[in-house]
């Protein structure tokens, strides 16, 4: 791929501007402010496109940063390149609410489409993410061996035959990570307040059961007292029943005797009547006859009343007697009582404790909640580990070309000083010297950038095998010396890519012409 013209309509400072490319090295001078990294983003945005993100975060974005205040639906520009020698247009609309992509080919006519993917099709399959990494290179700084580890380790997670970097292992897997601690957290809390349940549980358990036992030991206390008391009972109501029998064998001679006496005094007192009566009425015939009939009706009203006292006592004693059927104690039903409410108390714990046991039980077991994270946390390691697998069957496969690349651009960042790279499947790099493996910790911070850019070069090879993409150096080369500076314009002018040098400075174009390195100049005012 190769781009011819960029027309911006609307985008930033640019306003209404026309910017003509050539193959080759392209160098874009300006001072600073002058609109370099405004056009870099332009041909970035054009090339993948731009969206208006949401919320806080959308203020500090490049959407918003290039935005028009005063005419946001003229946010739009236009880009021509050619594909395998093929002519394309292609104009976009940024403007989030009057979206809109016109892509065609100028050699036929043919109109194509952007949302269905011709245009990625156009750039060999390679993404956004891919092209970032790789070719869209900005000042690197100084770089450390990890990071250049982690760096390659994102490039080596393209295990599809398309070549698409879009899938990073190291981000891949720090999402992962990020993720599993996240579920783990979650479990381990579950697991923490399940602990404190059960812990709980467990407490309420050995009180019951405390209490239980306690019980257990009233309730047999409860059943010997009264059995003890039903001993008692027995004994008196045998010694009641004897004494009642004794007092009813008295009771029965005594009135013998009462009745005995009774009679013989009826009978005196019958024949004093009938003796006084005879001989009071040949005697006394009147007098005596009233006299004698007061003294029967004396005699007769003490035998009465006698005998009505006598009554009554017996009644009285009759109504002493105990009875059998009625007999109750106290004391007994008092305890009856408590045993009772012993057995309902110990029955009611024994079904508490064993809702707890089940309670208990469960808590042990895994619940939904648990199950569910534990399905995921399983899943988040097998994701891990495939994307592990594909990672190394990938570099596996491009192994050799990749250690041939790096090794290449390597030796002509670094004048051939380094002439021999090896990546290992973590993707750190072991450089030999001499004869010796010399780690990137070890060297210097203006030999690590050459080697980062080298690296990002060598990976951009293989992802854009299918298109050659050009290749953004934004201020890439601030931290150069001279020497360091003219061995990466002599390797870049090697490339077959279109190469965009962003720059505020004239040493590039200066050092491109002592080289005799041909260049299309770009000047931004």
């Amino acid at each position: 791929m190769r781009i011819s013209e960029a027309r911006i309509f609307n985008f930033g400072k640019l306003q209404n501007k026309n910017y003509q490319f050539a193959p080759g090295i392209n160098v874009v001078y300006g001072e600073n402010e002058a609109g370099k990294s405004t056009l870099h983003d332009f041909l970035c945005a054009m090339l993948f496109g731009m969206e208006k993100g949401r919320g806080r975060a959308a203020a500090g974005e490049k959407y918003s940063r290039y935005e028009p205040w005063h005419a946001p639906g003229y946010y739009s520009g236009a880009l021509r390149f050619f594909v395998e020698g093929r002519p394309f247009y292609l104009e976009r609309n940024f403007y989030h609410k009057e979206k809109k992509e016109i892509l065609k080919n100028e050699a036929d006519g043919e109109e194509l489409s952007v949302a269905y993917g011709d245009l990625q099709v156009l750039f060999g399959g390679v993404s956004k993410e891919a092209f970032e990494n790789t070719y869209d290179v900005p000042q690197a700084g100084a770089a450390t061996g990890k990071e250049l580890a982690d760096i390659l380790a994102e490039y080596l997670s393209d295990a599809a035959e398309s070549g698409d970097a879009s899938v990073r292992v190291t981000r891949a897997q720090n999402l992962l990570n990020a993720k599993k601690k996240e579920l783990n957290q979650d479990l381990k809390r579950i697991k923490n307040e399940k602990k404190q349940e059960i812990h709980g549980l467990m407490i309420e358990k050995e009180l019951l059961e405390r209490d239980c036992r306690g019980l257990q030991g009233s309730i047999v206390d409860a059943e010997r007292e009264i059995n003890n008391l039903k001993r008692i009972r027995a004994e008196e109501i045998d010694e009641m029943k004897q004494k009642y029998m004794e007092k009813e064998e008295g009771n029965a001679k005594e009135n013998g005797k009462q009745r005995m006496a009774a009679a013989v005094f009826a009978v005196s007192v019958l024949v004093m009547m009938i003796n006084g009566l005879v001989y009071g009425y040949f005697h006394y015939p009147g007098p005596w006859m009233a006299v004698s009939e007061l003294l029967l009706a004396v005699t007769g009203a003490a035998a009465a009343l006698k005998w009505k006292r006598e009554s009554e006592k017996n009644q009285a004693q009759q109504e002493e007697k105990p009875s059998l059927h009625q007999y109750s104690n106290a004391a007994l039903m008092q305890s009856e009582r408590m045993l009772k409410n012993l057995r309902d108390s110990l029955a009611e714990k024994e079904t508490r404790r064993y809702n707890i046991i089940e309670k208990i039980e469960a808590a042990q077991q895994s619940g939904e909640e648990e199950q569910a994270l534990g399905i995921q946390l399983k899943a988040v390691e097998l994701a891990s580990s495939q994307i592990t697998r594909l990672a190394e069957e990938f570099y596996e496969e491009i192994q050799d070309e990749l250690n041939g690349a790096v090794s290449g651009w390597v030796s002509r960042m670094t004048g051939g000083r380094y002439d021999r790279v090896t990546v290992a499947p973590d993707g750190r790099l072991q450089l030999h010297f001499d004869g010796m493996d010399v780690p990137p910790e070890s060297l210097s911070r203006g030999t690590l950038e050459q080697i980062y850019l080298a690296l990002r070069l060598a990976v951009g090879e293989i992802v854009t095998r299918e298109e050659q993409l050009p290749v953004f150096l934004d201020e890439t080369f601030s931290m150069y010396d001279g020497r360091r500076l003219e061995q990466a314009l002599g390797a870049l002018s090697e490339r077959k890519e279109q190469i965009f040098i962003f720059t505020c400075q004239r040493r590039e174009m200066e050092l491109l012409e002592k080289l005799g390195i041909s260049y299309h100049k770009v000047v931004l005012e």
